[in-house]
């Protein structure tokens, strides 16, 4: 575990540096300061392993800061472009999760040239396709150009879609009904406008069923 010790003047940067940090799990923060003279009585008390250090600090520079720490020998150097580095990956990582969390409810997809967003509670089924998905609303049918894994993957969290078979996907709450076939096989039937039969892979009718209350 390395103890990193932060000298900046300026709050938003200290506390921003320090989420960035708490990234790492091999680097403990031991202390903040906010001017030079506070900063090199925190390291001779603390004996960092790594001291963050600004330039424009009040009482001492971070210049002058970084030749008294480098003549007392308590700060180890560090590869300023490894530093660097290692940041930015941490502040990728920050980004892509602030992303995730912006995700809306709806997933894009398009009809004769146009792309729309979908609400996701108006799917009523989706079915694979060659390199692509088609998904089927009340009244229209649209392309979702991705993966029916992606797909999945995208509805994972919302309980009324179920894959009843590879190629298709259903909204359980717009099945209308459900047609015991052949050999203990099953049929639904959705609400879109053309009442699609949709079949169900043996493997699913038992919990299917189970989902639909029809034991």
């Amino acid at each position: 575990m390395l103890k990193a010790l932060i000298v900046e003047d300026e709050q938003p940067a200290i506390d921003e540096l320090a989420y960035l940090l708490h990234l790492f799990n091999d680097i403990e923060i031991v202390g903040c300061a906010q001017n030079g003279i506070e900063g090199l009585k925190l390291a001779k008390n603390l004996k960092p392993d790594i001291v963050f250090i600004d330039i424009n600090i009040p009482k001492i520079n971070g210049l002058e800061l970084l030749k008294m720490l480098e003549n007392q020998n308590i700060a180890k150097p560090i590869s300023a472009f490894r530093l660097q580095k290692a940041l930015e990956k941490a502040k990728n990582f920050v980004k892509k999760n602030e992303l995730q969390n912006k995700k809306i409810n709806k997933i894009p997809v398009e009809k004769k040239g146009r792309i729309y967003l979908l609400d996701f509670s108006e799917i009523v089924f989706a079915r694979s396709q060659e390199g692509f998905v088609e998904i089927s609303t009340k009244d229209s049918t649209f392309l979702f150009k991705n993966s029916m894994k992606n797909l999945e993957e995208k509805l994972q969290n919302f309980s009324q879609f179920y894959r009843v078979q590879k190629s298709y996907i259903v909204n359980l709450e717009y099945i209308l009904e459900i047609i015991p076939w052949f050999k203990s096989t099953y049929w639904l039937v959705v609400k879109d406008a053309n009442k699609t039969r949709i079949p169900v892979s043996k493997s699913n009718i038992k919990e299917l069923k189970s989902i639909l209350g029809l034991f």
